[in-house]
């Protein structure tokens, strides 16, 4: 994030990819004040926080707020490492090295890992319950990795399936955009329109 144009566009793609709107509405605001979101909270801090490390900003509060958000929720995220349209679907714990470049629309779910060795991961990441990256330089566009799964080696294929300790490609996949659900795929529209506004 090198910009506050760009920062907000990460903070409305989020929020799109995880809740469906851009914008939180009056009522969800008002039950927000007895019962936060705390994952979306975390999204915008972490956000934030990028802009500050380079210099964007000076405010300390978005950075207190980061690592206590971080704590709470079990996530040791890279403030860097992930593009927008992250998804982030319950809490729980998901580490994900700050060298690492993940694309737009990744799916972490609770007990994941990505160990920091810099690697460059394509759009549509998603990692089940369970599932580790802990090798290879790069994983292709719209890569599955199955529950419980250790990828140890680069996989530059496109839409696959991988399985397995130590993970092997299983199968194909239709392609990102073609996979998502109805609803996924207005949420992927409403972004890439937004950005061409931007």
């Amino acid at each position: 994030i090198t910009s506050r144009k760009q920062l907000k566009f990460y903070l409305q793609a989020d929020m799109m990819m995880n809740r469906g709107y851009f914008k939180v509405p009056l009522k969800k605001r008002f039950i927000q004040l007895f019962s936060p979101d705390y994952i979306m909270e975390f999204l915008k801090s972490m956000r934030k926080f990028s802009i500050i490390r380079i210099g964007g900003g000076t405010i300390i509060i978005n950075k207190l707020k980061y690592f206590r958000l971080s704590r709470k929720l079990g996530f040791s995220i890279g403030y860097n490492s992930c593009d927008y349209g992250l998804v982030i679907p319950h809490h729980g714990t998901i580490v994900v090295g700050n060298t690492n470049r993940i694309g737009p629309y990744a799916v972490l779910h609770t007990s994941t890992c990505i160990t920091d060795t810099g690697r460059s991961i394509g759009i549509g990441l998603s990692l089940s319950t369970g599932a580790k990256i802990t090798g290879g330089e790069f994983l292709g566009n719209h890569v599955v990795v199955a529950a419980n799964s250790v990828v140890t080696k680069s996989c530059p294929d496109d839409n696959v399936l991988l399985v397995g300790m130590p993970a092997v490609q299983k199968k194909k996949l239709p392609d990102f955009y073609a996979s998502l659900s109805e609803e996924m795929k207005r949420r992927v529209k409403e972004i890439e329109l937004l950005k061409i506004k931007l």
